[in-house]
């Protein structure tokens, strides 16, 4: 006889086709149903979708009895939390993210409870390849998934690069199994266990009796089990960890799959959500970067202890933009306001916290009386960089100064001049307001420095002061090119070229422009029928500048296409309308990596903007990264357009945290998290996708719809937008990572005069830095390998190191693919 467990649950998202606070609204009818339900014994325990965040958006407004109800059924075990605070897309936010979500989410259920022990992830589009690993530094050795593989069994064994492994459960229908709510429940019951059995490598089955915001039915649910039952399967009320328990004592000789989960062969996997409202992407990945590799290493660096609470709720907000629906852009337009209002609030948290690391450094203080140390008003004839990396920086630093008259300067460092370059001059105001005095406008000269350092020691603030000196001044040449000792970029009758002057190969056609048109949704792209595919112009000679070692090309390009679909979304519109594209590309001496700031003024609705780059050789596979790994994939150069009904196309686009690197080619950027290699060996990565609905039921690529049909005007991303990245030429894959590290991470200038030991040094620059905070009184540093061997580094810190209970000496050995966390104590 089969055992279907049947565990009651809800999927909360907490904003998506409505926004937060009517969902929460919501929210407090399906408790009261909850809550009702286990009172009466019609239901015994209850699932509360593996995330904290719903317990406590329902906390913060219930009524005190609600709230003491709700905390005792949580104790008795009849209200299952934990273990995530959210149920985060994995692709788009960063490995330290989900670190911290996993972790935050198991020490607030801890406070109300115990948290459920069980890798939980029922409906996020994908999974990356590291999971595993990060659900064993938690103790947890098992997972539920859905999405992203289709497997011949539910049961199977999952595996990390480094070798963790964890027992983990396909659900073959999903998740969303309201079952016991339908009219004819005992019907409905028996057909499903048809369903998934033959999956089931036992006689234990799995249902997740519920649904996206869902609550149970009212009426006897019990009965309506015991209806069901039968001689061949019975229906007992369960949770997901004794169904696992259940299972994994009968289950034997698993399959084992690695690596990360991207299929569609089974249920959608919405691909081109990657690329969706980019803009949130590129917002997520600075504040993620601005917490993570500023403000936690600097205030950490700074020795401050007092603002675990503040810290943490940083944290909580930025995790309440990582939800699925919320950072894949697939909601309606208010949810992703509120999403942008939450980063506008991180942003100013994120920057006082920055002054405050420098405050209580002793570097500047914000009052006019009280320290002897740089006060408010005092210009930048001295101020602080940041290295926010383990191992002593070797290039430039770009900062921004100001003086109350002209002056001729270059930067000092350790007593020495540096080879500066002044980037540009500018008439301005300073504003400042001291905590003590009035505040004031003050009219002062700005300047835009450029300077070259060698070896900046690890994670630490160094003081440069200014000399009266004349520096190089970048200045405007007749040339068409720029180029340093690692290639030559030329702009001539508007091709854009690039030579490789390692292998004296020279690149056409880079960094162009196209646009296509998009029938699709935020969900997927999908061209219409009569596409029409449009190459941005250049419309005007470039503009060079050049000096010592900095040198910059300008250019502008024009694109004219359709200005939206027309009314039976078959084709164009017969109305046209302008991408406009401003390009500044930067080259530094020394820096094999060109930067490319382009500001991309977009009329055109119903499209998708890509930039390319064509190869010189055929493209076999490419590399990228993700949460805690760097993972090689073939190239998927053919691509479908028509899908059978419900199902999606194969997906051809590929996830992309910092970096691509194809042959020698290397693409480094911010919030760029889409790719795709096309049948002509080109690499081509999408800039803006607009659609104007969250979902529709009438796409090629997809054969039915993914959620409600809501109009979603801002999701055709008209007006300003900004881009940042990078490209240039590496021997492998490991310096590419290295490359987009810094292009993400520069150090950082700062008013102010700190000067610091280094808290850590690695000799080996391929270990990639994920954390540095406080933690208690242990310093806590995580790093991982992103390589395919072990890695060998020496280490040196003025802290006793650690690695677990293991004392570490000046040497450190990092697993291949491996996640380690060492502390950091005075001992």
């Amino acid at each position: 006889m089969k055992t279907c467990h049947v565990v009651f649950q809800t999927h909360w998202d907490r904003e998506w086709y409505l926004p937060f606070e009517t969902f929460r609204h919501r929210f407090m009818h399906v408790m009261e149903r909850i809550v009702n339900g286990i009172e009466t014994g019609d239901i015994d325990q209850f699932v509360l979708d593996g995330q904290m965040a719903a317990i406590e958006d329902y906390v913060d407004v219930c009524s005190d009895s609600q709230k003491g109800k709700i905390k005792q059924l949580i104790e008795d075990g009849k209200i299952i939390i934990g273990p995530w605070y959210v149920l985060a897309d994995e692709f788009l936010v960063s490995g330290e993210s989900l670190w911290r979500n996993l972790e935050i989410g198991l020490e607030t259920a801890g406070k109300y409870g115990h948290a459920q022990k069980v890798g939980y992830l029922p409906d996020t589009f994908g999974h990356v390849s590291q999971m595993p690993q990060i659900l064993h530094a938690f103790d947890i050795d098992s997972a539920i998934l859905w999405r992203g593989i289709k497997p011949e069994h539910s049961e199977f064994q999952w595996r990390s690069p480094d070798g963790s492994e964890v027992f983990t459960v396909f659900l073959p229908e999903g998740y969303y199994q309201p079952l016991l709510n339908e009219e004819k429940a005992e019907e409905a019951l028996v057909s499903f266990v048809e369903k998934v059995a033959p999956y089931s490598q036992t006689d234990e089955l799995l249902l997740t009796n519920g649904g996206d915001h869902l609550m149970p039915s009212w009426g006897s649910l019990k009965e309506r089990m015991e209806n069901a039952s039968n001689d061949e399967v019975v229906f007992v009320a369960s949770t997901y960890e004794r169904y696992l328990d259940a299972v994994r004592k009968k289950v034997k000789d698993l399959d084992t799959y690695e690596g990360e989960m991207r299929s569609n062969e089974h249920i959608y996997v919405l691909p081109n959500v990657l690329s969706s409202r980019s803009y949130l992407k590129q917002q997520n990945q600075e504040i993620e970067d601005m917490l993570t590799r500023y403000v936690e290493p600097m205030l950490t660096v700074a020795g401050v202890k007092e603002l675990d609470s503040y810290l943490l709720d940083t944290w909580k907000l930025l995790l309440q933009n990582h939800p699925h629906d919320s950072i894949c852009g697939c909601s309606i337009d208010d949810v992703h306001k509120e999403m942008e209002t939450r980063t506008m609030k991180l942003r100013q948290r994120l920057d006082a916290l920055q002054q405050e690391a420098i405050y209580r450094s002793g570097g500047k203080d914000f009052a006019m009386t009280g320290l002897p140390v740089v006060k408010p008003f005092e210009e930048m004839t001295a101020f602080t960089v940041f290295n926010p990396h383990p191992y002593r920086y070797n290039g430039w630093v770009e900062a921004e100064v100001w003086f109350y008259e002209e002056r001729e300067f270059a930067v000092e460092y350790a007593g020495a001049q540096i080879p500066t370059v002044i980037v540009d001059q500018w008439r301005d105001r300073y504003f400042a307001s001291p905590t003590d005095a009035f505040p004031e406008f003050k009219d002062v000269v700005k300047y835009k420095v450029a300077f070259n350092v060698t070896d900046l020691p690890a994670l630490s603030f160094q003081t440069f002061s200014v000399t009266e000196i004349n520096s190089p001044v970048l200045e405007k040449a007749a040339d068409h090119f720029i180029e340093n000792e690692w290639m030559k970029v030329t702009l001539e009758q508007g091709d854009l070229q690039v030579l490789d002057k390692e292998t004296n190969e020279t690149y056409g056609g880079m960094n162009h422009f196209y646009s296509s048109m998009d029938a699709g949704d935020e969900y997927n792209y999908s061209p219409p029928v009569h596409d029409v595919m449009t190459k941005a112009v250049v419309r005007n000679s470039p503009s060079v500048y050049k000096s010592e070692g900095v040198q910059k090309l300008s250019y502008s390009a024009v694109l004219t296409a359709p200005k939206a679909l027309n009314e039976a979304r078959s084709g164009p519109a017969e109305e046209t309308g302008q991408i406009e594209i401003d390009v500044d590309i930067t080259l530094f001496v020394g820096d094999p990596i060109a930067k490319v700031r382009l500001h991309v003024s977009n009329q055109i609705k119903d499209q998708r903007l890509r930039v390319v780059f064509p190869q010189v050789h055929p493209i076999d596979d490419s590399f990228s990264d993700t949460a805690f790994d760097m993972v090689k994939r073939p190239a998927k150069k053919h691509e479908e357009l028509d899908a059978e009904k419900q199902k999606e196309v194969a997906v051809v686009v590929e996830p992309s945290a910092s970096f691509i690197h194809v042959n020698r080619f290397c693409f480094v950027h911010r919030g760029l998290q889409e790719y795709q290699v096309t049948e002509n060996s080109e690499l081509e990565v999408t800039l803006i996708r607009g659609v104007g609905w969250l979902s529709r039921d009438d796409l090629r690529t997809r054969g039915g719809g993914a959620g409600p049909s809501f109009p979603t005007p801002d999701a055709q991303c008209l007006g300003d937008h900004t881009f940042e990245y990078g490209f240039g030429f590496t021997t492998n894959p490991e310096e590419s990572i290295q490359h987009a590290n810094e292009f993400r991470n520069p150090p950082k200038a700062y008013e102010g005069k700190v000067t610091s030991e280094p808290l850590i040094t690695f000799s080996n620059p391929t270990i990639q830095l994920s954390a540095v905070r406080q933690k208690g009184e242990q310093v806590e540093v995580r790093i991982w390998n992103p390589s395919d061997e072990s890695l060998h580094t020496q280490l040196e810190s003025r802290f006793a190191v650690h690695h677990g209970a293991v004392r570490c000496g000046d040497q450190l050995e990092l697993p291949a693919k491996g996640i380690v966390t060492l502390n950091l104590t005075g001992k």
